[in-house]
């Protein structure tokens, strides 16, 4: 060959004429050794480890040989969740969740349900079962009327009057009337002379209510008045109350 400064070929006669080994730079008879399954012989001593790192961090294996990986994302979406399929889980952590005017969805009347329970001083909510106690009370501002006024041994058949007069300047809204008796009883309610209600007792019912809130609307100097005859056989002790609002 000729003698300068190049590469010289490699010719060969036959196919594994020539080895090629990978060897340690420093110590060229350290050589990388082929097993003759083909796979390369490691030759780690007892208990050597493969790390794969970046020079600074190391990547970890579980117990389990996984992976020991943090993944960071923001807005990480994988796919929309199916109630048929998917789940979450958050026990074992403290979840707080605020939020202000905080909507879903806008309500369907045919198919969504909002229940809210009120409950009575045991616990138990009310229902059809367990009704609320209700109080009328009236929201107009005004003088209450409470009349009572009672007649002693009413002849059979005899009536007596119990009156009211509405006082000047007033209106008198009425609210509801009370008669009793011992016995059988027939009670008109008046204004002015004009009868407005008709009542009757019995003696498994003795008293009689009367509905003033829907019959009773009197002005300045009228007068109310409960006329109460005796229709039993003996004469009896009456009593009645007037109850209203002047205003």
């Amino acid at each position: 060959m000729s003698d300068y400064d190049s590469s010289l070929p490699v010719r060969t006669e036959a196919a594994g004429d020539i080895d090629i080994f990978v060897s340690d730079a420093t110590t060229p008879t350290q050589k990388l050794k082929v097993n003759a399954d083909g796979s390369l012989d490691t030759n780690f001593a007892a208990g050597a480890k493969i790390i794969i790192t970046d020079g600074t961090e190391d990547l970890e294996v579980n117990a389990d040989g996984s992976i020991n990986a943090v993944v960071t994302a923001t807005d990480l979406d994988i796919r929309d969740l199916a109630f048929a399929t998917d789940s979450v889980n958050v026990s074992g952590s403290s979840v707080t969740v605020a939020a202000t005017d905080l909507d879903i969805r806008d309500l369907n009347a045919a198919s969504d349900s909002v229940q809210a329970n009120l409950f009575d001083e045991a616990g138990v909510a009310y229902s059809a079962t367990n009704p609320m106690p209700v109080e009328m009370v009236s929201d107009q501002a005004g003088d209450e009327i409470c009349d009572f006024n009672t007649s002693a041994a009413v002849a059979k058949n005899a009536s007596v009057n119990h009156d009211y007069s509405v006082s000047v300047g007033k209106t008198l809204l009425g609210e509801e009337a009370w008669v009793s008796g011992s016995g059988k009883l027939k009670v008109e309610l008046l204004v002015n002379g004009v009868v407005k209600f008709v009542g009757f007792n019995s003696t498994s019912t003795p008293n009689i209510r009367i509905p003033l809130e829907k019959i009773l609307k009197a002005g300045t100097a009228e007068v109310v008045r409960m006329t109460i005859t005796n229709r039993d056989k003996q004469a009896q002790d009456v009593y009645s109350t007037l109850l209203a609002l002047e205003v």
